[in-house]
């Protein structure tokens, strides 16, 4: 074992396989190493890579880097690697909680032209998105920020490895999401992994290649995966937004959500055993499961019915509301997801670094899903935010063909 951080970091530099106690030196002396080091040490394996043996013990001493839950039975989850509408957790957990499974889902925040599930559930007045360990200690299902507690390191080394260039290192990104899954001492876990041009992940290699690293990861630490390749060129669902997806997700709930949205759902559920989604959302069970977590969570009991029985009653839409129209007529041949995220971050329904501040009143309704036969002039779009300029953007993010298309699954791959 080498002796100093010092040392540590030239074997990897010289592209050397680290040893298991020598990942565990590193993960124990994060804390006390200058950010110098970090930075080099993460530099050295993006270069050089991160071979199989590496990325388990790394996910592994990063799981038990400080408090985590004892595994158990019936205890899922699931991850999204981040895309445009993205908002099936908020869908699902009630869902698995329904079929009497136990959810522990530590979530994270948008940023750029991703969506974050922590923001969009802060839209509902009153909801609370940081508990303590001990608030989700024996909670039977919640989401919520992940803790200072909690795999620690990747607190340390995730804001690092955004500044240095070294964000999109497989092994990296594999240690940092499984990490944080196995510290929730889960029995099963199902990764939506994006690709195409609005995700992180742009092509199919890529994708299944980080696909295969979480799931060897997971599964080296007795977390029964699967992955699910997913194509994210166009948004999810017909609301992107904060306080709009939640409108949408209750929508879901109800059991009249859009279809491509409900597909992904399934998948997911599929993947954690349940096969009669449409059950609880049919019997009203996975919509009582939604208000006892925002219960749970802070909302009041009036807040949460009102909220379900009409979520525009109680969620902020920002005043301004202007009309996407067809620039000319055709079939909706595909809606520019990328863009899309990126007009509503710039202007203020997501960040463009950590610490802005979020407007989640602003979104933008989509009216019609893809295949659809429009005429030149039609609405195709609300967008609800201020004027400026984004509206024209928004407009060029319909293409519209003269030939009808191939509608296509959203899944590309299945990796188990």
């Amino acid at each position: 074992m080498t002796d100093t951080i010092p040392d540590l970091i030239a074997r990897k530099r010289d592209g050397n396989e680290l040893t298991d106690s020598e990942i565990g030196y590193f993960v124990y002396s994060v804390e006390t190493m200058d950010p110098a080091q970090i930075g080099a040490f993460l530099m050295a394996c993006r270069i050089h890579g991160l071979s199989e043996n590496e990325i388990a013990s790394l996910t592994e001493r990063m799981a038990f880097s400080g408090e985590h839950f004892k595994p158990k039975k019936g205890r899922v989850d699931k991850h999204s690697t981040g895309g445009v509408g993205d908002k099936m957790s908020i869908i699902l957990a009630p869902i698995l909680a329904a079929h009497g499974l136990t959810v522990p889902m530590l979530a994270g925040r948008g940023l750029a032209h991703t969506g974050g599930t922590i923001d969009k559930l802060e839209s509902i007045p009153g909801f609370i998105t940081n508990l303590t360990m001990m608030e989700m200690e024996n909670n039977p299902c919640f989401i919520s920020c992940q803790t200072d507690e909690i795999a620690p390191t990747d607190r340390i080394l995730y804001p690092t490895r955004d500044i240095t260039a070294t964000v999109d290192q497989i092994g990296l990104i594999t240690a940092s999401i499984v990490s944080k899954k196995v510290a929730e001492g889960l029995e099963k876990l199902v990764l939506d992994v994006k690709c195409g041009e609005a995700a992180f992940m742009k092509t199919e290699e890529e994708a299944i290649a980080l696909a295969e690293s979480m799931v060897k990861a997971a599964k080296a630490l007795e977390v029964e995966t699967v992955a699910q390749v997913t194509r994210m060129d166009n948004p999810i669902g017909n609301m992107i937004g904060n306080a709009h997806e939640i409108a949408e997700c209750i929508d879901c709930l109800w059991g009249s959500g859009p279809y491509d949205t409900m597909e992904l759902v399934e998948m997911q559920a599929r993947a954690l055993g349940v096969d009669n989604v449409y059950q609880y959302l049919k019997d009203g069970s996975a919509i009582r499961e939604f208000k006892a977590m925002c219960m749970r969570q802070g909302v009041s009991e009036k807040t949460v019915e009102m909220l379900c029985a009409d979520p525009w009653s109680v969620l902020d839409r920002h005043p301004e509301r202007n009309e996407i129209r067809a620039y000319e007529t055709g079939y909706l041949s595909g809606i520019d997801a990328m863009m899309i995220g990126r007009q509503l971050c710039k202007v203020g329904a997501g960040r463009l670094k950590q610490s802005d501040d979020i407007d989640h009143s602003i979104g933008i309704e989509i009216l019609y899903p893809i295949g659809t036969y429009v005429k030149q002039g039609d609405v195709l779009a609300y967008y609800d935010g201020p004027r400026g300029g984004a509206e024209l953007y928004l407009a060029e993010c319909f293409k519209i063909s003269e030939q009808p298309i191939k509608l296509e699954s959203r899944l590309i791959k299945v990796i188990d």
